[in-house]
């Protein structure tokens, strides 16, 4: 059975990779006959990259898109044939395989053509009309034709049912690394087939979603946001709960269900709270999340606050970061009522140092927004310190200060939020209400 890919958003925080790591944990010993797979959209950002050397932890592999691929329905039991090997031994192992082909390989099993069903009817009916004798016996080689759709494990499906369709074969042999066949795609096998299975947390937003999303099957949502724009072909379990990160929902899962996690999930959920609520001074912060975080702290034995402060200063000094990643790094794409497109980044930092570089900032943020195509690109510099937000602006400016009610100052693209910490409760709500 396919896995189950447990998915937070593109350009992942702590959050998204925490609550994939660890909901993936909860639900493989809550259903060990199905296998979840924690993943990532995107490269990790420093903080992220710090939690899980401290915890000890894996880096989830990589997920580019959740298309369906050729090793997602190819068969993989197949039988090849020796190109020296008499061609009666293509023939039984059509019959037993049920194919309308068989591979034929050289000494190293390495693909070297095919021999096909009607080939291989033509030349019996040919040359027992011909001459009475059976010509089963002479070496596939003799019998056999390139094949005419080649793919690899990674190819899509959609693109190998492009080439079978202009195919006499009607079917794809896969190949690995070394050329040799790893399984056959036929015509029937693209007929309604299962879709790549993922599971979302931390987003609903399509745009934030893993590519090909519309293509997955969706089988549940867990978010702390708004409902946001994903649709998916039948009911599934979502929750959308307004607490300060999804890692404090699923630390709730764990203890409701009266499982303990593991040591580098719960320092790595432990992290993510405190990164989402900026050591539980957000205001986004709750009751809850707080007794989350008094629940880890018992249970890893560690000063959580202090944990948290070392986070977030080991994970500040962006000197050496280009603007280019910076901007990048934890950017979230939106959609107003009216159907415009904006993205809000935001890098959390001890000091107003990072502001030295607002020109340069600035700059990579145009050249994104451009690239991206989007109204409006805002970076939020949040100082966990100070308890606020110097809001960069490429776009709109005056659109982005009436949302605030506040005024550029000297005419820049500038704002001085004080007080605002959130972006998903302070800045995405007003960005969305006036765009």
């Amino acid at each position: 059975m396919q896995p189950v890919y447990v998915s937070g958003h593109r350009n992942p925080d702590l959050d998204s990779i925490a609550s994939a790591v660890g909901y993936a944990e909860l639900k493989s010993r809550l259903e060990p006959d199905t296998q979840y797979l924690p993943v990532r959209l995107g490269e990790l950002n420093p903080q992220t990259r710090w939690v899980l050397e401290r915890a000890g932890a894996q880096e989830p592999q990589y997920l580019p898109h959740i298309r369906l691929r050729a090793c997602d329905l190819m068969r993989t039991q197949l039988t090849c044939v020796g190109e020296g090997d008499a061609v009666r031994h293509a023939g039984i192992a059509i019959d037993s395989d049920d194919y309308d082909l068989v591979p034929i390989v050289n000494g190293e099993d390495v693909l070297v053509g095919v021999v096909t069903a009607r080939a291989l009817a033509r030349r019996y009916v040919r040359e027992r009309h011909d001459t009475g004798v059976d010509t089963l016996a002479v070496p596939c080689s003799e019998l056999m034709e390139d094949a005419e759709v080649l793919a690899s494990p990674d190819d899509l499906v959609s693109d190998v049912g492009e080439q079978l369709k202009h195919s006499h074969q009607g079917t794809a042999i896969v190949l690995d690394e070394e050329g040799r066949p790893a399984g056959l795609l036929t015509r029937s096998d693209l007929v309604s087939p299962m879709r790549r299975r993922v599971l979302l947390v931390d987003h609903a937003e399509q745009a934030q979603a893993v590519p090909g999303i519309e293509q997955a099957e969706i089988v549940e949502i867990l978010d702390h946001h708004h409902i946001g724009s994903i649709e998916t072909r039948a009911p599934v379990k979502a929750v959308f709960d307004p607490v300060g990160s999804t890692a404090t929902l699923v630390i709730e899962r764990f203890r409701r269900n009266g499982v303990e996690p593991s040591r580098e999930s719960a320092l790595l959920l432990l992290g993510a709270v405190l990164s989402d609520t900026v050591i539980l001074k957000s205001p986004t912060t709750t009751d809850r999340d707080a007794a989350v975080v008094d629940y880890l702290e018992r249970a890893l034995e560690i000063d959580a606050r202090d944990f948290g402060r070392q986070m977030f200063e080991a994970s500040s000094n962006v000197a050496d970061i280009s603007a280019e990643e910076i901007v990048r790094r934890d950017a979230k794409g939106y959609k107003s009522a009216s159907g415009t497109p904006f993205l809000v980044a935001q890098i959390e930092v001890v000091g107003r140092g990072l502001l030295a570089r607002q020109d340069e900032l600035l700059d990579a943020m145009r050249r994104e927004r451009s690239s991206q195509g989007v109204a409006l690109y805002a970076l939020m510099v949040t100082d966990i310190l100070d308890n606020g937000t110097e809001l960069l602006v490429a776009g709109d400016v005056g659109a982005a200060a009436r949302a605030f009610g506040v005024e550029p100052a000297n005419g820049s693209s500038s704002l001085t939020l004080p007080g605002v910490m959130s972006r998903k409760k302070q800045v995405a709500p007003k960005l969305l209400a006036a765009l």
